[in-house]
This record gives C-alpha cells, structure tokens and sequence, in this order.
C-alpha cells in the first residue's frame, strides 16, 4: 500500500489514522476497482471486508415471494454493517451487492479484519456506529412499507430524486418497484392514476413534468 493511498483511505475512514504501517502492508490489504454491474451475491461467504472509497453500491435482497427489493445504497466513506454482520456470523452473506457506478473500494482479509477488531479501538467503534446507523434506516425502510401507501411512497420517491430545477427522472416502473418493494403492477396502476391526476407525466423510461406541490398533498 502506497503512502499517498493510505492518505486517500484515512482522509474518508479517519478512525483508521490508528493502524500500523506494519498492518497496512500486511498481505491482502489493497485498493480493488469494481466495474458497473459487477455483483456480489446473496449466500456468498466473504473472504474480504470492504470499505468503500468511491462509486455506489446497491444493496438489495430477494423476499420470501422471490420479489427483490432494495435496503439501502453505499457511496463514499462507508461500508456495509449486513457484511459486517455475515463476518462476524461467520455467515453466508444476507444481501447481493450490486455495483451501480465504478467504484473503488479498501478490501480487508477477513482474518486481518478481526486482528484490527481486536488490536484497535476506533476501528471497533466504527464497525459498531455502522451497525446503528443502518439499523435506524432499517426501521424506518419497514415502517414505510408497512404503515403508507404505495402512492404516499412514489410521492416521497419522486420529490426526493428530483428539484424544481430538474424534474425529470429517468426510472423504470421495473426500477421503482425494486426501490419500494412491491410488484410492478402496482406501481404502473399508481403512477397512471397520478398521471391523470396532473401530478406527473409518463414517458419511455421517465417520469417528467413532476408538479412537486401537488405531490407533496399525494404524502399522507
């Protein structure tokens, strides 16, 4: 590991200003490039724990009733606790990772990771604020499938993917039901109705014409 990388890491993962430069050079420790579409999948036994410099990922999962809907997504300065979680388990891991733009990523062996675990506190307290962060989103993703409905859900979707500047978004209705969990029936009969309500327009791929005030009365 070069010193202007570990500079690079430490500048977005400061709780790993701590390590060793023994420990930084151990086997296994480097930067990895992920191209778009390149897929972790759920089930997998990790080998690696990542911690993400640069680009997204997709975390999603497939539901009982085989319909895939998305947890959460990873961009820069983060890591995934369900990862975490499945190391720690020694578990097969309970999410796929999807890559959505390129992106770069610190890769730990997993052996090294629990040495860390062990040999440095501001790397234990960072895996244990991962696990609590997500777990408030976590709660607040069933909420919202639980207790609004699927159109209050596409309301809060659309306003927070777009701007009074740019009110267009460019998403499949096979796209959006992933985001918000349900079948793309649904989703089609809901965005139609809104459609002629005058809140939005559908096109191939879009959704334009977003009247954002009308929407936000569409929030239960």
């Amino acid at each position: 590991m070069r010193n202007d990388q570990i500079e690079e890491i430490i500048q977005l993962f400061p709780f790993l200003a701590a390590i060793s430069t023994d420990d930084w050079k151990r086997e296994g420790v480097e930067i990895v490039s992920l191209p778009v579409h390149f897929v972790i999948p759920e089930g997998k036994l990790l080998h690696h724990a990542a911690l993400i410099l640069e680009g997204t990922v997709r975390m999603s999962r497939l539901g009982a009733n085989g319909r895939e809907v998305t947890l959460y997504r990873l961009t820069n300065g983060e890591c995934c606790p369900l990862m975490m979680a499945s190391i720690l388990g020694e578990s097969a891991y309970e999410a796929s990772a999807c890559i959505e733009k390129p992106t770069r990523a610190l890769v730990i062996p997993v052996p090294l990771f629990f040495v860390w675990l062990d040999l440095y506190k501001s790397f234990r307290q960072f895996v244990f604020q991962t696990f609590a962060k997500r777990l408030i989103l976590m709660a607040n993703l069933i909420d919202s499938m639980k207790f609004k409905s699927i159109r209050t859900r596409i309301a809060e979707y659309v306003l927070e993917k777009t701007t009074d500047e740019c009110n267009v978004l460019t998403i499949t209705h096979d796209q959006l039901s992933m985001e918000l969990g349900t079948v793309r029936e649904v989703i089609s009969r809901t965005l139609k109705g809104m459609e002629k309500e005058g809140m939005l327009r559908l096109g191939r791929g879009q959704i334009t014409h977003i009247q954002r005030h009308q929407l936000l009365t569409a929030i239960e």
